[in-house]
């Protein structure tokens, strides 16, 4: 095949601008894939012209569609070969009755599709200008019809449609490539249909499987437009798209807008997997927000702070709609950073995609991961110490960054970098937060594991593990700890120890899972997981809740939250006003993509209804109350702030260590005094951290004994008795 030249001569008598801008009044399919199509299986170059209106195609043969090998699919069946070429013709009787067309395709492994010798849609697989008949698909793709899928869908808009279509004779012509010619499938199965502006019929009537897209569209919820301009969406790899978000405060919001909160360019790609390789109708999709250059931006949207990267997640699987808003919004209660979300409906390349959430994807900044900078020049010092951002996960294979040198249940737990990213982390920063981590590990595995100087405490940040603990077991995440688990750490000056979290991917959740005890209010998530999973949960939480402080600690919190935040009628009235505020969209959501009555992995529960799906979630959730209420360990009693002052070698000779935990962080004054009170050394210092460890070298100290006292913003802390030998 040569590069795409084409000249159309249109008769512009034959053309009605103002009725290819009409409302539709239904659909209609004029071409299906089981027609008499003309084709040519290509060994050679095919004619320049062959997908033109003009080309004779009578000497090619004939059959029905699809065309194609190797699923079962195909009523026209080719020989191994890296492409098919294939027309047919339509004739139109009125042209001022059409007002948009959708071309369906299912294919192996890629097509390009032309309209009366224009180009009308072209697949991931051949993307680029110059593809010729020999060009093989970049892209391996299985068809999905022949499984109980959809073909997918190419909208062809007013605007082009104008400069296409002629009354009469229309050709179309599509040809389909695959990866090779030793694949072991190929398929095309196309289907094109009109959207009609009057309520006569000029064609036949849509596939069963058809859902007509919806125009016109008013909403409560912020309106998300994106158009792809004719590419094919991809995973792994960003297309660049335009996105306009319709967001009026307190007012409805339409689909014909003009006023925008963000009308720009996009990085757009799938996200997630099991939406993708399940092949579920609703994707989910990474948004990324770019100038005109490509540059990232960073934009407001639906009143969460201004960002650069953000998820589009298409509830399919969770009937409920709202179990990842609901997670969210419980964790967001507990005061740490967790991802802020909206609800939004989306118009995709003019159809209508479904009720989405907006989720701010987990990136280091003031509005999310509010952790220091860390550039390729931070080597060493405390520059060195943070922040970094890593993740417990599946994952790719360029994010690996190392394995814990612990297994469990002999599976390896693996640590993959997230900020900085690993294309841009430096050597010397990967070996810092590698050894960071495994020194905690280390000593949590100790026989010093809880010691108040030795043991794991000095490492991470107590509070954000119990709240991640709580909230998990709280969610019944069976993902929990082991998939999407990120943890963080900023510099040693702010901080500085491991923090747990933000929280990730929470569908799977409130008894949304059919294995692992995830249907079960009672159980405890870290104790559910089989050993012969691939993805294990790492040692530390078996380990954490047989320490009594971290028992007691979660003991307090949750009494804490169960009185306020976690009260049954405050997280009832939550999930009602979620349910209310996307009343009408989920109706519109429903009637496009109905998941409703029926099995989607790994539903544990099936409801008939909407209302069953809420009554549902909102019985686990109340059951799983009571259980953590009665099994949650440790004792909730008054505790006064913890402070602590040793020193080691004692007796000393020629230096000793102090160590000091303190009840907050704030000005340290230490005194060492004679037996007689003569002070012989002090030391002052201001602290951000709540353990301090300092070496004092004595050789000029004369022999005898010795207080080391401690003072904290002039309150005295304590004192111990030294003894110089």
């Amino acid at each position: 095949m040569n590069p795409l030249r084409t000249t159309i001569t249109l008769l512009l008598t034959l053309i009605s601008i103002k009725a290819l801008g009409q409302n539709t009044d239904h659909w209609e399919t004029a071409v299906f894939a089981g027609d008499q199509w003309r084709y040519r299986v290509n060994q050679t170059a095919p004619p320049d012209n062959w997908y033109s209106g003009q080309f004779d195609d009578t000497s090619w043969p004939e059959g029905p569609g699809g065309f194609g090998y190797g699923d079962n699919d195909d009523a026209t069946i080719v020989p191994a070969c890296i492409s098919v070429s294939i027309r047919t013709s339509f004739n139109i009787q009125n042209l001022d009755a059409i007002a948009q067309a959708i071309l369906h395709v299912d294919y192996d492994d890629a097509f390009i599709a032309w309209l009366n010798g224009v180009e009308i849609a072209r697949s991931a697989g051949l993307q680029g200008t110059s593809v010729f008949w020999d060009t093989p698909s970049t892209e391996n793709r299985e068809a999905s019809m022949y499984s109980g899928g959809k073909p997918t869908a190419f909208f062809i808009n007013n605007d082009k449609l104008k400069g296409i279509l002629i009354q009469g004779k229309n050709v179309i012509a599509i040809e389909v490539h695959n990866t090779s010619t030793s694949s072991s499938d190929m398929s095309l199965i196309p289907f094109l249909s009109f959207g009609i502006t009057s309520s006569s019929t000029y064609f036949r009537p849509t596939p069963d499987w058809f859902t007509a897209p919806i125009s016109g569209l008013t909403s409560n919820l912020p309106i998300v437009i994106i158009d792809t301009h004719g590419q094919t969406i991809q995973k792994d790899y960003e297309i660049v798209a335009t996105m306009r978000v319709v967001d009026k405060p307190n007012k409805l919001n339409h689909d014909s807008d003009t006023v925008f909160t963000y009308n720009g360019k996009i990085h757009l790609e799938y996200h997630g997997q099991s939406s993708y390789y399940n092949d579920w109708p609703k994707k989910n999709y990474n948004v990324e927000l770019i100038d005109e250059n490509g540059e990232n931006i960073d934009s407001a949207l639906m009143g969460m702070p201004p960002g650069n990267d953000w998820v589009l997640y298409g509830p399919y699987n969770d009937k409920s709609l709202i179990r990842n808003a609901l997670a969210y919004n419980l964790g967001r209660k507990m005061e740490n950073y967790n991802p802020r979300t909206a609800f939004c409906e989306l118009m995709l390349n003019n159809e209508y995609a479904g009720l989405y959430l907006l989720v701010e994807k987990i990136r280091r900044g003031k509005n999310r991961v509010d952790i220091a900078k860390l550039t390729g020049d931070d080597i060493s010092g405390d520059e060195l110490t943070g922040g970094y951002i890593v993740k417990i996960d599946k994952g790719d294979y360029y994010e690996f960054g190392w394995s814990s040198p612990y297994t469990a249940n002999g599976k390896t737990v693996n640590f993959l970098w997230h900020y900085p990213k690993p294309q841009s982390i430096q050597p010397v920063q990967k070996n810092y937060i590698r050894n960071y981590i495994t020194s905690f590990e280390n000593a949590l595995y100790s026989n010093q594991w809880n010691d108040p100087f030795l043991g794991y405490y000095r490492y991470i940040n107590m509070p954000s593990a119990v709240d991640y603990f709580l909230i998990n077991e709280l969610t019944k995440n069976i993902d929990a700890y082991r998939i999407s688990a990120f943890l963080y750490k900023d510099k040693d000056s702010k901080g500085g120890r491991l923090t747990f979290g933000p929280m990730w991917d929470y569908d799977l959740t409130f008894g949304n899972a059919n294995y692992y005890g995830g249907d079960s209010p009672q159980g405890w998530v870290y104790k559910s997981i089989s050993p012969d999973d691939y993805y294990p949960i790492p040692f530390w939480w078996q380990k954490f809740t047989t320490d009594d402080r971290f028992n007691n600690m979660a003991r307090c919190r949750w009494e804490q939250l169960r009185e306020s935040w976690f009260a049954r009628e405050k997280v009832m009235a939550t999930i009602d006003s979620m349910t209310s505020h996307t009343s009408d969209a989920r109706i519109r959501n429903f009637a496009s993509f109905n998941a409703l009555g029926i099995w989607v992995w790994p539903n544990a529960f099936v409801g008939n209804t909407y209302e069953e799906e809420v009554n549902y979630l909102k019985q686990f959730l109340s059951s799983r109350l009571l259980w953590l209420d009665a099994n949650l360990p440790g004792v909730c009693a008054e505790v006064q702030p913890e402070s602590m002052l040793s020193a080691i070698p004692n007796p000393f000779n020629e230096y000793f260590d102090m160590r000091v935990i303190l009840p907050k962080p704030g000005n340290l004054t230490l005194r060492l005094t004679s037996i007689n009170g003569f002070e012989v050394w002090q030391m002052n210092k201001t602290l951000s951290l709540t353990s301090f460890v300092y070496r004092v070298e004595t050789t000029n100290l004369q022999k005898g004994i010795y207080i080391l006292s401690a003072y904290l913003n002039g309150s005295y802390l304590g004192a111990v008795k030294l003894i110089k030998q």
